[in-house]
């Protein structure tokens, strides 16, 4: 079960971050896992979940945005979500596509309230594994 070290990896970058924040509170994690990624979404949620509940920010919400599997064919350019595991272009019957969307597995952002009580939007982050 490859969600544990992905967990750890998201959690390190967690880490990173309420570092250079002393005092401040982790309220919420969010992270997008494409339907191609390789991740299980609640397998990943619950590895991240040990490791929150471990913590200092035992209260922090997971969020796990699903990305779909977005196809060009490469015959056609139509762009499509396929239905299941069909890959044919809707369009032309074509079986050459290219993989455009779903295959990402990030961390999207962390909502953290400051030690002021001062809550800051959500802190984006576009690292990628592909």
């Amino acid at each position: 079960m490859h969600e544990v070290a992905l967990a750890q990896a998201v959690w390190r970058q967690v880490g990173a971050e309420m570092a250079r924040r002393p005092g401040a509170r982790l309220a919420a994690i969010r992270l997008v896992a494409g339907r191609w990624s390789g991740a299980d979404p609640e397998s990943l949620e619950f590895a991240l979940r040990l490791l929150v509940n471990e913590s200092a920010w035992c209260e922090a919400a997971i969020q796990i945005r699903p990305l779909p599997l977005g196809l060009t064919c490469k015959t056609c350019g139509h762009a499509f979500e396929p239905p299941e595991m069909n890959l044919a272009c809707p369009a032309c019957g074509g079986r050459d596509v290219e993989v455009t969307q779903g295959r990402d597995l990030y961390l999207e952002s962390l909502e953290i309230e400051e030690s002021d009580g001062q809550t800051h939007p959500p802190r984006k982050t576009r690292r990628r594994r592909k």
